[in-house]
């Protein structure tokens, strides 16, 4: 009882002084300014980082930035790594970003951007060229949002001094969508084994290399529990997407994956996987390969054109040449595969489970696999503009499963499915009987 009553005097105490300040005029605490400001006439990284004062360098905001603030960079080019020094919550992100229409370029001695132990920030906008390190690093941080950068030129195309475009480690729960990360001197998206429940998704990644040996893949996974959706992966010195030892229990959906110096999407000591709906056309060592101790596999609804058929792409050997499809070692007891659409049109390896087959008709009898697949040319837009869109009449159309896991409900470019009254629908499962297979929907 005198502890209540304690308490009862202090807080009289405080409401009587609160009520003389107010009283005597005394102004209330000044509110945490919404938008933090970067770039232009008299800035200075000691001022309040205000419209009329902004602070000098991104590196200054993103420093001082706190749950509910956006932090808003003018036009320009900035050097120096970006190193976020707070966390947001959930319904008030720490959002960086160019202001309206301001073309805002990030290079640095080291990573162009780094978010470490932190969660609820959005990186949006920038391009980040010319970094020596990683040019979007996220390490030990979870609900990060990385979307519409472009990344570029990260590290050197030499031993020790490789970078991928954007770096995930010890992260989850985080999406990278829609960015453009090319020409960078290791993989474009890289999620280490630490990094799980991220979302991969509509982004590009092209032609990143590291020059002296084959190995820079447009997205290498290695963690577990994550999906790859909607991503246009080519020219890419290695694979488009790599799932490798440790990537357990991915999924692989809606990608559009060509022209890539090894595999179009590699799984290699993996287990649990979904590869469901993506268009493979074009890659030097295969179109869809899973390998090693692999297994447990789900492979639906692709389209596989045309893959391991060239002696070489962009100056790399195909020698390693594995099939349109290629399911090897100890896969095929587990793995299973239905309603993909395979064709070449140079004499290869059309399909592989366990043993190689020159059409689809031979390894359907082996294999007893794949008896709702089709052996017929997909018909393309214009294959050799890299348009994989099926035209008019193409078998690629109303004849996917709906109902396998992973099955989206629209294609890579956000349409819904449909039904094209002059294609039968005689092939198609699941609760929709007009998915189309691969990563697009025809819009008739």
């Amino acid at each position: 009882m005198a502890s209540t009553r304690v308490f009862a005097m202090r807080a009289a105490v405080v409401t009587g002084v609160v009520a003389a300040a107010t009283v005597l005029g005394s102004a209330p605490a000044r509110a945490t300014p919404t938008t933090l400001y970067v770039g232009g006439a008299g800035c200075s990284d000691t001022g309040p980082g205000s419209a009329t004062q902004p602070f000098c360098t991104i590196t200054k905001g993103a420093a001082v930035a706190v749950a509910g603030q956006t932090v808003e960079v003018a036009a320009g080019t900035y050097n120096g790594q970006v190193s976020v020094g707070h966390s947001g919550t959930a319904g008030a992100p720490i959002v960086l970003r160019p202001a309206t229409g301001a073309a805002v370029t990030v290079t640095s001695p080291a990573a162009g951007f780094s978010v470490s132990g932190r969660s609820y920030v959005t990186i949006t906008g920038f391009t980040v060229a010319g970094t020596t390190s990683y040019g979007i690093k996220l390490i030990s941080s979870n609900n990060i949002v990385v979307s519409g950068n472009t990344v570029t030129g990260a590290g050197e195309p030499f031993s020790g001094q490789l970078a991928s475009g954007i770096y995930l480690s010890g992260t989850s729960a985080s999406t990278v969508t829609g960015n453009n990360s090319h020409h960078n001197s290791d993989h474009g998206i890289y999620l280490t084994s630490t990094t799980t429940t991220t979302v991969v998704s509509y982004n590009e990644a092209s032609w990143n290399a590291n020059g002296y040996r084959r190995n820079a893949n447009g997205i290498n996974v290695i963690g577990t529990s994550n999906t790859v959706v909607g991503n246009i992966l080519h020219d890419n010195e290695d694979s488009g997407l790599q799932f490798y030892t440790g990537g357990n229990d991915n999924l692989a959906v809606s990608n559009v994956v060509y022209n890539n110096g090894d595999h179009g999407i590699d799984n290699l000591n993996v287990t649990g996987g979904r590869i469901i709906g993506n268009t493979v056309f074009h890659n030097c060592t295969s179109g869809i390969n899973v390998e090693g101790t692999s297994g447990s596999y789900l492979v639906a609804n692709n389209i596989a054109v045309d893959n391991a058929v060239y002696p070489a792409y962009n100056g790399i050997s195909c020698a390693r040449r594995k099939g349109n499809i290629g399911i090897w070692d100890s896969a095929p007891s587990s793995t299973i595969v239905d309603s993909n659409l395979v064709f070449l049109t140079t004499a290869g390896t059309m399909y592989a489970f366990g043993s190689s087959y020159t059409s689809l008709a031979a390894m359907q009898a082996a294999t007893q696999q794949e008896s709702h697949g089709v052996q017929a040319d997909p018909r393309f837009v214009a294959a050799g503009s890299w348009n994989l869109r099926p035209a008019t009449g193409s078998p690629a159309i109303d004849r996917g499963n709906s109902g396998v896991s992973g099955e989206e409900s629209a294609d890579i470019e956000g349409q819904s499915r449909v039904d094209d009254p002059a294609s039968s629908n005689s092939f198609a499962e699941g609760p929709r009987r007009y998915d189309d297979l691969g990563a697009y929907e025809y819009q008739p």
